[in-house]
C-alpha cells in the first residue's frame, strides 16, 4: 500500500470516529484501484473498511466511507437479527444509520453534500 495511501487511511478513520465512536474497532484501508461495481466494500468477518481512492471522480472519500462505516455500526452495534440472511445489506435500518452519520457529520462541520446542503442548513 502506498505511504499516500496509509495516511489516507488513517485521516479516513480519525474522521469517522470523530463522527461517532464506535464500540467495536475496525480497520480502515485505501486501495489504489476502481473497480467497475463498487466504491468500497466492508468486509463483516474481518471488520475492515477498503475504500476504492479512484473513486473521487463519483464521490469523496469521505462520503464513500462514512457509507462502508454505517455498515459497520450496522454490523457491530445495531444488527436486529443474529442471522444476518435476515435483512438486507442496504434495508431500513442501514439508511437511517447512514443518514445519521451524515447528518451529525454536517452538523459538527465535517461534511457538506452540495446535493442536500439547502434542505439541512
Amino acid at each position: 500500500m502506498a505511504m499516500n495511501n496509509v495516511v489516507q487511511a488513517e485521516r479516513l478513520k480519525e474522521f469517522l470516529q470523530k463522527i461517532y465512536p464506535c464500540k467495536k474497532s475496525f480497520e480502515l484501508l485505501v486501495i489504489d484501484k476502481k473497480p467497475k461495481t463498487r466504491m468500497g466494500v466492508y468486509i463483516v468477518d474481518k471488520r475492515r473498511i477498503r475504500i476504492y481512492s479512484r473513486w473521487t471522480c463519483a464521490a469523496p472519500l469521505e462520503e464513500i466511507a462514512i457509507h462502508e462505516y454505517a455498515h459497520h455500526v450496522h454490523e457491530t452495534e445495531k444488527r436486529k437479527s443474529a442471522n444476518r440472511r435476515l435483512e438486507r445489506v442496504h434495508g431500513p435500518e442501514f439508511w437511517r444509520i447512514y443518514s445519521a452519520l451524515c447528518y451529525k457529520a454536517s452538523l459538527k462541520g465535517m461534511y457538506r453534500d452540495e446535493l442536500i446542503a439547502d434542505i439541512i442548513e
